[in-house]
């Protein structure tokens, strides 16, 4: 118990105390009219990526919703369209993003219009070298190599629409990570001192971390090659108890498990360092939907840093965030944009042909 309980205790007591009682909440979001655009969000039926769908349909948005298991998928459908009937019902399509020809036909199956693309899906990974039929190892492929190439298969339309926008879930974690673009192209993995790197969290620190390092080095990369007003924003969503963090808790006992819900969890709330279920989507929603961040490319937004919403300048600066140094390396963003290209057969592409423009 004390071994798993120890790092997001100290994390939030000793990193961010200083903020107790004085931290702004993330603010209020002010509904917005998204009639007539198409979101595609990835791991929608579960988690944050559940909650960002039932506000956005509540809000009219045409929802494309790529799953793994149609069944469960058709289910949550179902669900939106009872309690939402005036908006248009969502579409389910298969996708298993530790599959790049799964990938591929879901581009191929879904051919319309997408304004906003959110990459939400994500896995935390076991700690181990596991790898996916592809053959790169499992968080590398799911959170980062996939949302790559799926990208790069939906860019046109992306940039065909006036509000386009692709939108980088990745994490805190980004700043334990420790990747080699060697190591990606030689060995398929992103770091591969990552089984070294597990700690209280599991894989937290580990290839999870990695991939979402690698995904905000992408977004950087990707903004400047994007045709205007096509943006890649990129986020830390919220410390939240998800099916991310319940499946590494399941290897734990009872009592660390009831611990971490009325202890830990209940700490981070109270200094700001995590936050309650309704607050963790607002991050995302706000930055995936808010018209002013289509003046904000490249960006990292957030809740860490509130309020995301309402902080009294204009809407695109508040909830900006810094990022790692590692995060902020522009050699680091070109040399990765280059090799993700030639693992993936991409050079060729219109998306990895095209030069940086600043």
């Amino acid at each position: 118990m004390i071994q798993f309980v120890a790092v997001p205790v100290l994390v939030a007591v000793l990193g961010i105390a200083f903020k107790a009682f004085t931290t702004p909440e993330v603010g209020n979001l002010e509904p917005i009219d998204l009639t007539g655009k198409t979101f595609i969000i990835t791991g929608s039926t579960s988690g944050l990526g559940q909650w960002q769908a039932e506000v956005l349909h509540s809000w009219n948005a045409t929802l494309v919703l790529p799953v793994r298991d149609l069944k469960r998928g058709q289910a949550f459908a179902d669900r939106l369209a009872s309690a939402h009937p005036t908006a248009p019902r969502p579409r389910v399509e298969l996708l298993d993003l530790s599959s790049l020809s799964s990938v591929k036909g879901f581009a191929q199956a879904y051919n319309g219009p997408v304004d906003v693309l959110v990459h939400n899906a994500a896995l935390l990974g076991s700690g181990e070298v596991r790898r996916t039929t592809d053959g790169y190892e499992e968080c590398l492929q799911v959170n980062y190599l996939s949302t790559f190439f799926l990208t790069s298969l939906l860019l046109d339309r992306i940039e065909a629409s006036p509000a386009g926008r692709i939108v980088h879930v990745s994490a805190k974690a980004h700043e334990w990570a420790n990747i080699s673009v060697d190591a990606l192209l030689k060995q398929k993995v992103l770091g591969p001192d990552f089984p070294q790197r597990q700690g209280m969290m599991g894989n937290l620190g580990g290839s999870y971390a990695d991939s979402k390092l690698a995904q905000i080095l992408f977004s950087a990369a990707l903004t400047r090659r994007l045709k205007a007003p096509a943006v890649s924003l990129s986020l830390h969503p919220a410390i939240v108890e998800t099916e991310l963090l319940r499946d590494e808790k399941q290897k734990t006992g009872d009592l660390a498990q009831w611990f971490s819900r009325n202890v830990v969890m209940r700490i981070g709330q109270a200094v700001g360092f995590m936050q309650i279920p309704e607050d963790a989507p607002k991050t995302q929603i706000h930055v995936s939907t808010h018209p002013s961040l289509q003046a904000a490319g490249g960006r990292y937004y957030s809740p860490l840093y509130p309020p995301v919403i309402g902080c009294g300048k204009a809407p695109e600066d508040c909830g900006v965030s810094d990022v790692s140094a590692s995060a902020s390396d522009v050699d680091l963003q070109e040399r990765l944009f280059r090799a993700t290209c030639e693992l993936l057969n991409l050079l060729d592409s219109d998306l990895c042909s095209r030069a940086k423009s600043h």
